[in-house]
């Protein structure tokens, strides 16, 4: 029996990201298109854009060998961007705790990817 190319993980960390990428998409064409004001289009563009980012460094985690960082940004994406969505289209803030638990959570993404890269023997996952 042939071992799978992508392990169930790689294929959720990757579905997962391309989740981001959609919505990204989406919230910035909303920033363009539907926003009600430039507050709400700015909003939903930098929501966008946090978005992007890291659905690609998802994958760039995952294409170096490294999943920890890949969940950290997955998760980050999310806390950052959602309340900014929210906030944006629908003027709901009570999410508004959740940006800076998303900001740490990427950074700690980041620097969980760089330490995997400079020092390979401490490899997180």
């Amino acid at each position: 029996m042939n071992k799978p190319l992508l392990s169930r993980f790689d294929r959720l960390a990757g579905a997962a990201a391309a989740l981001h990428g959609l919505f990204a998409v989406i919230a910035l064409a909303a920033s363009a298109h539907i926003a009600t004001s430039a507050e709400a289009a700015d909003l939903l563009m930098r929501g966008g854009q946090i978005e992007l980012f890291h659905a690609l460094a998802i994958f760039a985690a995952l294409c170096v060998g490294t999943r920890l960082p890949a969940i950290f940004f997955a998760i980050g994406a999310t806390a950052f961007a959602l309340p900014l969505y929210l906030h944006g289209l629908a003027g709901f803030t009570a999410l508004g705790f959740l940006a800076p638990i998303g900001g740490v959570s990427l950074i700690a993404g980041w620097v969980l990817l760089l330490c995997n890269l400079l020092l390979p023997q401490l490899r997180t996952a």
